[in-house]
């Protein structure tokens, strides 16, 4: 359609051509993410996100058609934000030891950043709760599980490389099931559901790149 922005899952209604307009759609973005992380996505209303966003409610439906198209919005920002952390740690991957190293820094910044930003959860779990959006979520996990598999590749056996590709894809959706489960526990037992993760993660790892499991597998688990 002529006139329209496609986004991950949504689309603009108009294109923002004026600083202004940009500046109008990231504060009724920021204002989104905060009363979902309030509220939860069903208790908020396009009305209110209008009236703290500081304008009428023509004004966000001048760019967003409905809420999921906010929700589509955040979630590629949020998806652009995974990227570049994902960007800025495969390049240093030279072998795979530093593989390793950088799945368990992967997580941890993910994991901070959840607890930091709690209304992110609320984000992804409104996102799972729409069927597109939900497709859309899993088919950047798989690309994501993608990137990392074309980096790391090189230290896996041939003959092992579809099963390689296939647990990294699993590994990256269940990081995000492991980080909900987190952050919805206490936080002594929070610290025990991650380093078990981690340690699972890493010993799949290490089976592909060595051929065996670690022997301090059993003393980790």
């Amino acid at each position: 359609m002529p006139g329209t922005v496609q986004g991950a899952g949504g689309s603009l209604r108009r294109v923002p051509k004026q600083e202004r307009s940009r500046e109008r759609i990231d504060e009724i973005l920021k204002v989104s993410m905060e009363l979902i992380g309030q509220k939860g996505i069903d208790a908020v209303t396009m009305k209110e996100i209008a009236a703290l966003s500081g304008g009428p409610i023509a004004s966000v439906y001048q760019y967003f058609p409905n809420k999921s198209a906010i929700i589509a919005m955040l979630h590629e920002r949020y998806v652009e934000e995974v990227r570049g952390i994902i960007a800025s740690h495969v390049p240093i991957i030279n072998n795979s030891d530093d593989a390793l190293r950088a799945t368990d820094t992967l997580f941890d910044i993910y994991y901070n950043r959840m607890r930091e930003q709690p209304s992110t959860q609320d984000l992804l779990n409104a996102i799972q709760a729409d069927k597109a959006l939900a497709d859309r979520d899993t088919a950047e996990t798989r690309f994501q599980a993608e990137i990392f598999f074309e980096i790391t590749k090189r230290f896996v056996n041939e003959k092992l490389w579809e099963a390689y590709s296939r647990t990294l894809f699993i590994m990256f959706h269940m990081a995000s099931a492991t980080l909900r489960l987190a952050l919805m526990v206490p936080a002594e037992e929070a610290l025990k559901i991650v380093a078990q993760f981690k340690s699972i993660v890493r010993a799949q790892s290490t089976y592909y790149f060595t051929g065996s499991f670690p022997e301090n597998l059993a003393a980790s688990a």
